[in-house]
């Protein structure tokens, strides 16, 4: 007897779970103090005599470049209910794909998104119509994996997709899951695991969110820093601040980087640094040579070429300011481009993580 697979159930808005009073309350002051970082920038940093060239936005995520990154953020600080609750439909301009209509976001826009009554039946329509490569990708991506290194989107903040043990999957999940593969499989998790101590991870923009959400579950005990444009960290501070209640987090608008004068174990940067100007980079990269990664750390980014657009190959500029190079990828070519480590002094993940490595295997027997 020929036998049909059944789809993967639809995880669709309406089964996200709200936020609480209290929720709401914690979402109003994150809005009402982002916005007031980017109020006060222009007067922070005249006053403060801070470099206009590294602390404004520019490149990719300038006000006058061509994606909705400024129109969003005026949108959501105003924090309206709603909006704070589809969350996750505004994230476009990070992923640059479009959640809710589950294409790619090229030529669509989500600042002037309407939730009418069809707007749900919408939604399901995309995902039963093209979500379905994604959740084939998706069990080839987390095959054999162990609990612990499966990203798990929380169901908050209008995610959408098809669900598989608990696992919202979309576009999204797929990209932040090939990272995570890269970062397990490497076997960085485990030399940060091995490092003995109390880690501190900052991870230079943060997106929203989702990348942190998930070294938060696999190194709980970890502190966390975002530094990033505070329109941006909008989106990151409510999204894990939100979904990671009690969490050692620390969110830094970018023009206050040069105030973090100590050392992480991880710096990680992925995608933004190919879309900043170079003299931010180089920036970054100079805290990181006196102070971030004197201690021994590491600098995980996984950065696009984005010459042909006009802008920048992020590696080029990090090799020729960080002596020590480690590639974390020689397969087919990735989603978001080539994984890399850096560092200032050699890199052997071996040496730290090869015992922790043994009693993984030995568990996942």
């Amino acid at each position: 007897m020929k036998t049909t697979r059944l789809a993967p159930a639809l995880h669709l808005i309406a089964d996200n779970t709200p936020l609480t009073e209290s929720q709401w309350q914690i979402a109003a002051v994150i809005c009402q103090q982002v916005l007031s970082w980017v109020q006060e920038r222009d007067a922070n940093i005249r006053n403060n005599r801070l470099d206009r060239a590294f602390a404004l936005p520019d490149a990719n995520w300038s006000y006058d470049a061509p994606n909705e990154f400024a129109q969003v953020f005026r949108r959501l600080v105003k924090c309206d209910p709603l909006d704070i609750g589809y969350l996750r439909g505004f994230s476009q301009v990070f992923s640059g794909y479009n959640l809710y209509r589950s294409l790619p976001g090229e030529g669509l826009t989500t600042f002037d998104m309407e939730f009418d009554s069809n707007f749900e039946a919408d939604v399901k329509r995309g995902l039963d119509e093209r979500n379905g490569q994604y959740v084939d990708e998706w069990k080839r991506l987390t095959h054999g994996l162990r609990p612990e290194a499966i990203l798990r989107p929380v169901a908050m903040f209008g995610e959408v997709g098809h669900e598989i043990d608990g696992v919202i999957i979309n576009n999204d999940t797929c990209t932040y899951q090939e990272r995570v593969n890269v970062i397990v499989k490497s076997g960085l998790l485990a030399w940060l695991k091995a490092r003995g101590r109390r880690l501190r991870i900052c991870e230079i923009g943060g997106g929203y969110g989702a990348l942190c959400r998930w070294f938060l579950s696999a190194l709980p005990e970890a502190s966390y820093t975002i530094i990033d444009l505070p329109e941006s960290l909008l989106f990151s501070q409510l999204y894990v601040t939100l979904s990671c209640p009690g969490r050692d987090l620390r969110f830094v608008p970018n023009y206050k980087a040069r105030e973090l004068e100590e050392p992480f174990d991880l710096i990680i940067n992925t995608l933004s640094m190919s879309e900043m100007s170079e003299y931010q980079v180089r920036t970054y990269l100079n805290l990181m040579k006196t102070h971030w990664l004197v201690k021994d750390g590491l600098f995980f980014e996984q950065n696009q070429d984005n010459l042909h657009m006009g802008l920048l190959k992020a590696q080029d500029i990090i090799a020729s300011e960080l002596p020590y190079h480690m590639a974390l990828h020689d397969g087919p070519p990735l989603r978001n481009g080539q994984p890399n480590l850096w560092s200032l002094k050699p890199i052997d993940l071996e040496d730290r993580g090869s015992i922790w490595r043994k009693i993984s295997r030995l568990l996942a027997a």
